[in-house]
């Protein structure tokens, strides 16, 4: 896909990317955990690049300081954003995969321990499937 035309959304996007390659990378190694969180940063990643994107240029500035503090880690806070800047609702199948992430927290990064195999697969999933939907909105 093109690269979004806004600089800070095209940040996020590359990010969001780049985040859910190196998930992918650290599962192969059985490092479950690690993964998912950096899966759960890509989805949080292009929720971002969304907004941005959908943002008019004099409204960045202040989405991108709405990005600071526990609410900008939030999936639905991030989705309910997007919706309210004129984004489109997410279509079923679409939504179903961002119910299957929107339990993830940066509180991961605490966790002790290794996720289970199939219920990393479920999220990892669902993580990709939520970037590549939103990747064909930008």
């Amino acid at each position: 896909m093109p690269l979004p035309a806004s600089p800070d959304a095209r940040l996020f996007y590359c990010c969001a990317l780049q985040r859910l390659e190196e998930s992918a990378y650290l599962l192969t190694g059985e490092y479950r955990t690690a993964a998912v969180y950096l899966a759960g940063y890509a989805v949080e990643c292009i929720l971002k690049a969304l907004i941005l994107s959908q943002a008019s240029h004099a409204d960045r500035k202040l989405a991108l300081k709405s990005f600071k503090g526990a609410h900008a880690h939030d999936f639905g806070w991030l989705k309910g954003r997007y919706v309210r800047l004129g984004g489109s609702p997410f279509p079923t199948t679409a939504e179903r995969h961002f119910i299957q992430v929107a339990t993830w927290s940066t509180d991961l990064r605490y966790q002790a321990g290794t996720w289970r195999k199939r219920e990393t697969e479920v999220f990892m999933k669902a993580a990709a499937a939520n970037v590549d939907w939103a990747d064909g909105r930008l």
